[in-house]
Formats: C-alpha cells, structure tokens, sequence
C-alpha cells in the first residue's frame, strides 16, 4: 500500500484520534473567534442508546482530546454547530431511537465553546413529529430571517421524505416552517432531505441544495428570504443517497462537497468537491478530498480503503447500518481565514479535516463535470 501521506488537492490531519465510540459519524465545523470547532457524533451505531455529541477545538499543534457535551439521555444525531444571530454559538442536535420521531435539542456557548449552558428542545411541545431546526447543515441568514434546512422522514411500507425550512425572525426563540415543494410522481424513491442553504450577494436569492433518493442532488430557490419556494428540480450533480455541504464565496461561487456515485444507496467515495458560477444550476468537479487510496499519516492503524460494492451502506429508520469500509462521507464546511476547511467522516471510525487555500479553487482547471 501507498505511504503516501497526502493527496494532491488537499492537506489533511486528524480530527479525532481517541475512539469516542465504535462508530464516529456526522462531523460540523465552524469557524469562531477562537479557532475551529468540531462536533461529531459517536456511539456502537446510528441510533444506539450510548451514542452521545462529541466536541474538539484546534489549538496550536493541531486538534484537542474531545469531550462530551450534552450527556442527556437515549440516542444523540447530527450535531450542527453555528453562531447566532443573538452573540452566541449555538449547537443543534437529534435526540431520539427513530429518525421518524427525531426531536430537535439545542445548547448554546457565550464564549466561542469553552463553556455551555444546559440543554434543551429547541421547541417546545414537538415530540414526535421528525425534529425542527436544521437536520445536518447550519443555519443562514436572509433579511430578517434565520433560516434553518430540516426534512422529514417517514419510514414503512411507503417511505416519504420531505424536505422544509425552520425560520425564525427573533434570534432562535420562536421558529417557523416553510415547505420545500417536491413532486413524489416523478421520484422513484423517499424524496428529498438534508438541504444546505446559501445566499447570492447579488441578488439576495436563498437556495437549497438537497440529497435524494435519485442518483442526483435536487435544488430548489427563494426570492423572498425563505417563506416560499419553487418545486425541487435535478441537477445534474451526483448523490448516492448521501449528506452534501455547501459554502457561498465572495465571488459568487459557490462550493460543494459530495460524494461521486449516482446509485441510490451506493457506496461513499471517493469524497469530491465541486463549483457553480451559475448559483447551483450546472456543477464542475474541481478537487478530490478523499479518494480511499491516500494515507493522512503513517499510522498503520489507519490505512485507507476502497469500498467493495458490499460495503454500501444500508438505510433504515433507526439509522444507516454499515461497517464502514471505504466511507469518506457527511462533510462539513466552513472558511477559515484564506482557507476552505472541510470536516468528514473516516471510515466511521475517525473524524479528518482537509485544509485548501481558497485561491487553489479559484483557479484550478475543470476535473470533470458529472452528467445524468
């Protein structure tokens, strides 16, 4: 094997060395006045009663040991990291055996995440009902709205996935929904879920970018700041099944990490980013973040790996069922200074962070442009 220790488009290093559970899952960065944070969650699997939010910030010489936050009881999921409208930084997070009945947990950070306050629902009296709040992807602000990217899953003999927009116009006390339209006639699969917002400077325009079930990412706009919207229509970016992230730049690119496959439920890698000069209509592969065949270090604990078709993952109601082979998935985004800093999940056993300056992007040569 390569020993190799970093591929061509990206510097990489541990997130997360230490084993916070047998399975590490769902990183979300976030650029503070204080440096980097991280948030992950880990646990035997999706949807095991152990599985609990983890946190590390990246001080001088790299990430420090986590620790956990929140340590209320049953399942924890999809922690979402992202300052507030009102001065603090918030944490959303899952909490629940069923993504069905999912409900949605908040706490919150007066000093950049050094110190946090006592958790609790994000609203009050939704038991039940999928979670509110942003699902995987933080929050975005338009006009006098805090927009946060949720969906729904209902599970059974006819799965339904729905994806809408929790608003709120008094810094996060009171939230809102806003439906994304889909059209279910013309899906062969669930849906739509997990979209990743931004926001033309331009134009002040809000757009959703959404993970389905049919091979491609799915995109829907606003030209109110997020209470209405147009019915989701394909792109022509590749998704397997499987969580995107999105960063706007100043320019007006705009940035997404995704994985290559277009089968539903196919395999997670290699880890890829992709850009839009046309605010997400029409994407070009620019870099690759994971390819599977590429060491971070010499650690011969953590050799990478191609998936084998039989390492696809498998999706049910209590979470995805994999081993982990060859996942290089759930990345996270976010700018640091000059740079795109990008969180993922390593082979469900580790959390890395790929670092590329963003004048790299801006100039790199089209890789290759994906087509259905």
């Amino acid at each position: 094997m390569s020993t190799q220790l970093a591929p061509p488009d990206f510097d990489r290093e541990w997130v997360s060395r230490e084993a916070t559970g047998v399975q590490v899952h769902a990183p979300s960065v976030v650029a503070t006045h204080t440096g980097l944070l991280a948030a992950w969650f880990a646990g035997a699997h999706e949807g095991s009663a152990d599985t609990r939010i983890w946190l590390s910030a990246r001080g001088e010489g790299g990430w420090w040991d986590a620790r956990m936050i929140a340590a209320v009881d049953d399942a924890h999921w999809n922690p979402v990291l992202c300052p507030g409208p009102d001065g603090l930084l918030w944490l959303f997070f899952k909490r629940g055996s069923a993504i069905s009945s999912w409900i949605t947990w908040v706490v919150t950070s007066p000093d950049g995440g050094r110190t946090w306050g006592e958790p609790r629902p994000l609203v009050e009296g939704e038991a039940g009902h999928g979670g509110r709040g942003p699902v995987k992807n933080p929050p975005i602000v338009a006009g006098d709205m805090w927009l946060a990217p949720g969906s729904t899953e209902t599970w059974g003999r006819d799965p339904r996935w729905d994806p809408f927009i929790d608003g709120s116009d008094d810094d996060g006390i009171t939230w809102r929904r806003f439906q994304i339209p889909v059209d279910h006639t013309t899906l062969t699969g669930a849906g739509l879920i997990q979209p990743a917002l931004w926001r033309n400077a331009t134009t002040g325009r809000v757009s959703a970018l959404m993970r389905s079930t049919e091979g491609v990412a799915y995109r829907s706009c606003s030209d109110d700041d997020g209470r209405n919207w147009n019915v989701a229509v394909p792109t022509r970016l590749p998704n397997s099944n499987s969580a995107l992230a999105i960063q706007a730049l100043p320019s007006g690119r705009v940035v997404c990490v995704h994985n290559s496959s277009s089968r539903n439920w196919g395999t997670r890698c290699p880890l890829l980013v992709s850009t839009s000069d046309d605010d997400g209509a029409t994407w070009s592969v620019r870099a690759t973040v994971d390819d599977g065949l590429t060491a971070i270090d010499s650690d011969p604990g953590s050799r990478p790996a191609r998936p084998r078709t039989s390492d696809a993952p498998t999706g049910t109601e209590t979470g995805v069922r994999t081993q982990g082979r060859g996942e290089y998935s759930y990345p996270s985004i976010c700018r640091d200074g000059d740079d795109l800093v990008i969180c993922y999940t390593w082979q469900r056993r580790r959390i890395a962070q790929a670092r590329i300056a963003l004048r790299r992007l801006d100039t790199s040569t089209q890789v290759e442009e994906r087509r259905r």
